[in-house]
């Protein structure tokens, strides 16, 4: 991103214990930019997409079962979808908490929901760095939050994640398929499975590591810019690091924000469950469950914005793996993502330009984070319980 970006991370981090706020960075780079072509992209991503999944099935068929659709079921998974979201917002208000921050549910909301916003047009979950951003900017009534520990909470909302959908995705398959993985599926779960083992071992051991290397951090190493960045960075690493261990340190709390995460992740799988029930079919709801948490595996790391194209072929990949009753595979498609990304871009990016974070989408640099109206007595309000 931009240089102010970079001087944003590369400050020293604050002290968690202090009250005072940060002065604000300005994140408005071209980065951020909703140009034209980006916007033009996206559109011939979706139309591509459509197109393909109608012509690889029938596309009649398909029009048909559309035109048929139960609303009242569509409108049971638009909320089941949704609240996924709101409990999404109070996992990272609790983890924010539990790192020595108390914000509003008002303003964590506002971000998560932008965050989304800005990775649903834009590749490799650009959005959590805008959130980190924005954190960093103090907001009305409620200080700003160090670059470090925002890291920490997102990375951990994303380690918890993974781990959610793997238990379960690994649950359903196991019991779905019998024990009989394809390689392709096992391979992903194994990737998963590491990544998730490293971060935990990272976190437990690197803290140390780096407090050492800090004691030993010379007096001068090269000229003194040289010198300051690299210990900031050191800093910052540290103190990143210390958040990531919060979960071991705190298995109480670590336990509630994993069962909230796995109430945000069975989302997902009734979410598909209902999309194909308001076609007029059925499916097992192990058969939902494994394909839908078994998508946001291979999802974990977007391609393309917001992962059109990357998550319809993942699921129609799935699908034809499983013997299923008949139904239309590529109306159950666009219905589920009609409701999973479709509607909740038009809802974000309401939400976004409501609370004009739309200034940085469109290359203009607001003074500081634009305040989010909180309920009276709620402008530091202590993190919810998990």
């Amino acid at each position: 991103m931009g240089q102010t970006i970079i001087q944003t991370i590369m400050k020293p981090a604050e002290p968690r214990q202090a009250s005072h706020e940060a002065q604000p960075a300005s994140p408005g780079s071209p980065g951020w930019r909703l140009s034209g072509p980006r916007l033009g992209l996206m559109a011939g991503l979706g139309v591509l997409t459509v197109a393909l999944l109608l012509s690889l099935g029938d596309g009649q068929a398909a029009l048909q079962s559309l035109a048929h659709l139960d609303w009242r079921l569509l409108g049971l998974a638009v909320l089941v979808h949704y609240s996924g979201f709101a409990i999404r917002g109070l996992r990272w208000q609790r983890l924010l908490g539990l790192l020595g921050h108390r914000l509003g549910l008002g303003r964590v909301l506002g971000l998560l929901i932008s965050g989304w916003f800005v990775s649903a047009l834009m590749p490799a979950r650009a959005g959590d760095l805008f959130r980190m951003v924005m954190l960093r900017m103090p907001s009305r009534g409620q200080a700003a939050v160090p670059m470090a520990d925002g890291a920490s909470s997102i990375v951990l909302e994303r380690l918890l994640d993974l781990v959610a959908i793997l238990l379960l995705a690994l649950g359903f398959g196991l019991a779905v398929l019998q024990g009989k993985l394809p390689p392709w599926v096992t391979a992903a779960y194994l990737l998963a499975g590491a990544v998730s083992l490293g971060v935990l071992v990272a976190a437990a051991i690197a803290p140390h590591l780096f407090r050492r290397l800090a004691e030993r951090w010379p007096a001068h190493a090269g000229s003194p810019r040289l010198w300051t960045r690299g210990r900031a960075a050191l800093d910052f690493l540290t103190q990143a690091m210390e958040g990531l261990d919060l979960l071991r340190r705190r298995p109480g709390a670590a336990l509630g924000l994993v069962l909230q995460s796995l109430y945000i992740w069975l989302c997902d799988a009734l979410l598909l469950w209902l999309a194909v029930r308001s076609l007029g079919h059925t499916l097992p709801w192990g058969s939902a469950a494994f394909v839908a948490l078994t998508v946001d595996i291979f999802a974990a790391l977007p391609i393309t914005p917001g992962g059109v194209g990357q998550i319809e072929t993942a699921y129609a990949a799935l699908f034809a793996l499983l013997p299923l009753p008949p139904f239309n595979i590529p109306a159950a498609i666009l219905v589920t993502r009609a409701v999973s990304y479709w509607s909740f871009l038009l809802f974000s990016g309401l939400v976004t330009f409501s609370l004009g974070f739309g200034q940085l989408l469109l290359g203009r640099s607001p003074a500081s984070e634009p305040p989010v109206d909180e309920p009276a007595g709620q402008s530091a309000t202590t993190a919810g319980p998990c």
